[in-house]
């Protein structure tokens, strides 16, 4: 029997779950000796794969990939999305795969929504790099420098870059003892997407746009050097950068709705929540990404402006209690989203169909 891990280590959201996965999945003994890894991006080694493929295999896509009819064994596909509306290619992986693994229960409750059986779901929540993510080193913010806000995330809509940098002017344009920096990158049109969020903060003396990669240990290192995190995301699968942020340490802006409500849900001292209406799904990018046959794209949340700016400065004015919550809720976070506790869920659902002993 083999445990076929299909996806590929990248700097994704997706990509760095994979790695960590693996990475833990085969530190299991009596379990790890079984894994094997296969790039879902390369043709020669999904059609290789296949060919080697028996009926006690279990093979797990974090892609979407049509395993059915393809990979003898048990597949699984583990999937996230960011709307209510579930992609097409995606949703016929699910309903065709014999287990559909989501990482939060807002997950579960969509693909139940979209006509897949209930026990055929399992909620794998993902975890986040305590060893790197941590507040070990953190100094609380003192008047000798700017107190920083900081958001990670793609300048795309999805993201509500736009609402961010807007409130911030609102409250905080070119006060010198405040700053945002902004953390982002896109993966295509980079020139193009560079100059449009530069143009958006023209004019705000007091932003500092970081571009481009940044390295796990660079990026660990600025969430620990800024004081309060905020992103009001219209829709995250699971939501990396909050999660790296709380376990940083930081207080946290953003709307309670997706899949980061699976994590942020046990923190709610150090959670400052924005308000929101539900609303479709407009964004020309996300609609050309995920083509559909009847042009129903879902809805997300969209952040409301004056609530983000509201709670930016509800955390300069109570920074002190919420830096010592926030520190406290980043070993919550780091003891119960670990990528041992998701293997450890994962492999008690591959149990029935794996035969464990």
């Amino acid at each position: 029997m083999r445990i076929r891990l299909l996806g590929q280590r990248n700097t994704s959201g997706i990509g760095t779950h994979y790695a960590h996965f693996c990475d833990a999945l085969r530190q299991i003994q009596g379990i790890g000796n079984l894994v094997q890894e296969v790039d879902a991006f390369d043709h020669d080694q999904l059609l290789f794969a296949a060919s080697q493929s028996e009926d006690s295999d279990i093979n797990i896509s974090f892609v979407a990939l049509n395993l059915h009819g393809n990979f003898r064994g048990h597949n699984i596909q583990w999937t996230v999305f960011e709307s209510t509306r579930i992609p097409e290619a995606v949703l016929a992986t699910c309903l065709t795969s014999e287990q559909v693994w989501v990482p939060s229960d807002w997950g579960r409750s969509v693909v139940i929504a979209h006509g897949v059986t209930p026990s055929r779901i399992r909620v794998i929540p993902e975890g986040v790099d305590g060893d790197r993510f941590h507040t070990h080193g953190r100094r609380p913010y003192t008047k000798q420098r700017p107190f920083r806000f900081l958001t990670v995330g793609k300048y795309e809509q999805r993201k509500s870059l736009d609402e961010t940098i807007d409130a911030f002017a609102k409250v905080y344009a070119n006060t010198e003892a405040i700053e945002l920096i902004i953390k982002s990158n896109y993966f295509i049109n980079h020139d193009q997407k560079f100059q449009s969020l530069e143009r958006k903060i023209q004019g705000l003396s007091n932003v500092q746009l970081l571009w481009g990669e940044m390295c796990h240990t660079d990026l660990s290192e600025l969430y620990r050097s800024c004081d309060a995190f905020v992103l009001p995301s219209k829709a995250e699968g699971w939501g990396l950068p909050l999660i790296e942020a709380a376990a940083s340490g930081l207080p946290v802006i953003t709307n309670l709705y997706s899949g980061h409500h699976e994590f942020l849900r046990h923190i709610p001292d150090s959670v400052l929540p924005v308000t929101y209406t539900m609303g479709p799904v407009l964004c020309p990018e996300y609609q050309s990404y995920y083509p559909n046959t009847n042009g129903d794209w879902g809805q997300w949340a969209r952040p409301d402006v004056v609530s983000i700016a509201g709670a930016m400065q509800t955390v300069c004015r109570e920074y002190d209690a919420l830096f010592e919550l926030a520190c406290a809720n980043s070993f919550v976070i780091r003891r119960t989203f670990t990528w041992q506790n998701s293997v450890d869920l994962a492999i008690a659902a591959m149990g029935p169909i794996a035969n464990f002993r």
